[in-house]
């Protein structure tokens, strides 16, 4: 037998999948057109079924108002003239007509008509119409117009009992216009529906019902219309042909039915053909083509695979292959993730090493001398990044000087080169001084690297940056001695001031307090300094704070410029104007309910320093002067303020009370 091509065998392969596939495509369209046929047939019934619903409702609407009608006490006592007011006043403001006949031809009422005025005969009952009266008492006409006349009527009669001598009908009537409008909302969009009466004449249609309404129907499509319901074709007075619906009521005895062009019911169908014919014809197309194409990139396919499989094995990229052989491209895919795999792991370990707030170092040089640095140990020894190479390229160390314990270190004796040597090395700490003249301090961990028969193979370095941890002792060392300092002065100031206020006091009692008091005033200086982290006072700050816990801020003026006063200064300064508020609560100006006392200051600049001049002066208050011996706050005042190197202190006892003049020496 003689071999054929792959091309060839793609091809009897895509033909062996198709061809039961349009088999059975074919199958599915007949069972869908014999399916899609018997549901338009039953939407045409369900159509005319539910339009006779509608009209059937209206009609019986219609007997209704006769079976009241019927129920009259006049038409019982046989007082026509009485009924006939009745009748009219029930139909009045519409086109309904109500009468009243007996079973031949004689009308006895007709609300169209007078009372009193002489009747017309009416046409006799069809015989269709007696039985139907004879059965149920009821009947639904057939379509009738009065002659000469288009204005084409039905009506329901029902059969009332007379006074005297044989049953009467009573019967009202309505335009065929009126189960035209009726049945309308039922009609679907593109259906035409028509009623027939028992005659087959039009009773109506929704289309053209003014030109039909009365019309017989068709014969060869009325002859049709068999049984109480069903479905058949016929040609309407158009000439096109329609699938009908029908049902006939039992009510009414009139048929309904439900047109649809033939050609708008196989609409559907025709498309789903067409859509299906083509769907097919474009897939044997491609079946064609990929099998010439499969034909074709098979054997290119598996030069690719090749190719791949070597760049995997040399370490080099790994593209996607894109074959329609799903076994190539599983293979293919399998190279390209191991490829990624591999790609991925190198690319995570740069980034720990680029990442990490650690300086390490990589070494297979046995001197050390070669070294692989991550970013973190580019910046540490003061190299530019931006020339950085990717990890994994040797580069030769820089000169710096390495100490321990305030011992310059060699080369050889320095962690990385006792790694190579095969020594660990564990969080050792060392200062290093790099070219520049920075100085870094390093806790340093070296181990070797080896082979998996113990041969060093090369080192490896990391290294924490600890120099800001070694300046943060440094400073705390400086912080512990200032604290030690302040702490020394503040025990000193307490002791003269309880030393002084003792001397001075005339009882223990008059000590505790003043003793308290200026110890609040000294605490009240050091939060304000606290807050300022040590670095001064504000000066108008500093005075609010002092005067308030002890007399009201109504009965001062104070005013003057920002002066930012000095620690030293500022707890002086505190003590002083506590001192200076309790004299005047004592003795001075605000020992009494009018006396007030005003601040002042300025700051004038000088060539090598700036002097603040503070005035403070009591009016208003009882006379004052000097004491017999210095105070408290008279030493205290000249003390800090009245030297060469501070400044300088007056005080005046004036009739108008006391005026205290302070110059303080400030540096620039």
């Amino acid at each position: 037998m003689q071999p054929r091509s792959v091309r060839l065998h793609l091809l009897g392969l895509i033909a062996a999948a198709i061809v039961p596939v349009w088999l059975f495509a074919a199958y599915l369209l007949v069972q869908f057109a014999l399916r899609e046929q018997d549901r338009i047939e039953h939407e045409a019934v369900q159509t005319a079924r539910q339009v006779s619903l509608v009209v059937e409702g209206e009609l019986f609407n219609l007997q209704t108002v006769l079976n009241g009608l019927s129920k009259s006490t006049a038409l019982s006592k046989g007082d026509l003239q009485a009924f006939h007011d009745q009748a009219v006043n029930l139909v009045w403001g519409t086109n309904r007509v109500i009468i009243l006949r007996d079973l031949g031809r004689n009308q006895l009422m007709n609300t169209e008509i007078g009372y009193g005025t002489s009747l017309p005969p009416l046409e006799p009952l069809t015989d269709h119409d007696r039985q139907r009266l004879q059965t149920s008492g009821l009947f639904v006409s057939d379509v009738f117009a009065a002659a000469g006349s288009k204005d084409y009527r039905i009506a329901v009669g029902v059969r009332v009992p007379a006074p005297k001598g044989e049953d009467l009908i009573l019967s009202i009537s309505v335009p065929t216009s009126r189960i035209h409008n009726v049945m309308m909302p039922a009609v679907p969009d593109g259906w035409t529906v028509g009623i027939g009466d028992h005659q087959g004449h039009f009773v109506a249609r929704s289309r053209l019902h003014e030109e039909m309404t009365g019309k017989p129907g068709l014969p060869e499509y009325v002859e049709k219309v068999v049984g109480r319901s069903g479905s058949f074709t016929s040609r309407n007075l158009e000439g096109i042909t329609l699938l009908a619906g029908y049902y006939r009521s039992s009510y009414s005895d009139w048929f309904f039915t439900a047109n649809l062009p033939l050609s708008a019911a196989k609409a559907p169908l025709r498309r789903v053909l067409i859509a299906i014919c083509g769907i097919g014809l474009l897939s044997l197309l491609v079946s064609m083509a990929l099998g010439y194409i499969f034909a074709k990139r098979f054997v290119g396919a598996t030069a690719d695979l090749s190719a791949r499989a070597q760049a995997l094995g040399h370490g080099r990229k790994v593209e996607p292959l894109h074959s329609s052989i799903a076994e190539f491209a599983t293979i293919a895919d399998a190279m390209v993730d191991a490829e990624r795999a591999i790609a991925t792991r190198r690319t995570e370990l740069e980034a720990v090493l680029d990442t990490v707030p650690a300086a390490v170092w990589f070494t297979y040089d046995p001197k050390a001398l070669q070294v692989i640095r991550n970013r973190f140990a580019t910046e540490l020894m003061g190299l530019p990044t931006e020339t950085l190479t990717s990890f994994g390229q040797p580069e030769h160390v820089i000169d710096t000087v390495a100490v321990k314990d305030g011992q310059v270190v060699s080369r050889e004796d320095r962690p990385l080169s006792r790694a190579m040597r095969g020594e660990l090395v564990d969080q050792e700490e060392f200062a290093y001084i790099l070219p520049s003249g920075v100085e870094r301090f390093l806790l340093s961990s070296a181990r070797p690297i080896r082979h998996p028969d113990g041969a060093i193979l090369g080192a490896v370095q990391i290294s924490l940056d600890i120099t800001e941890r070694k300046r943060g002792e440094e400073h705390r060392k400086l912080l512990a001695n200032e604290l030690n300092h302040r702490v020394k002065n503040t025990l000193a100031v307490v002791q003269s001031i309880a030393s002084q206020t003792i001397r001075n006091a005339t009882s223990l009692t008059e000590a505790r307090q003043t003793l308290s008091s200026r110890l609040i005033s000294l605490a009240k200086a050091h939060d304000l300094l606290t807050q300022q982290n040590w670095s001064g006072a504000d000066l108008n700050d500093l005075i609010l704070g002092t005067i308030m816990p002890h007399a009201p801020l109504e009965r001062f003026q104070i005013s003057g410029e920002p002066v930012w006063l000095p620690p030293n200064i500022a707890l002086s300064a505190a003590l002083a104007f506590h001192e200076l508020t309790t004299n005047a609560i004592k003795y001075g100006s605000l020992a009494n309910a009018t006396g007030r006392v005003c601040i002042r200051w300025r700051l004038t600049a000088h060539k090598d320093h700036r002097c603040l001049d503070l005035n403070w002066r009591e009016t208003g208050g009882p006379r004052v002067g000097p004491g017999g011996r210095k105070g408290f706050g008279t030493q205290l005042l000249e003390r800090v303020f009245d030297s060469d190197k501070s400044g300088s202190v007056t005080l005046k006892f004036e009739e108008s009370g006391l005026i205290c003049e302070l110059r303080v020496i400030l540096s620039h």
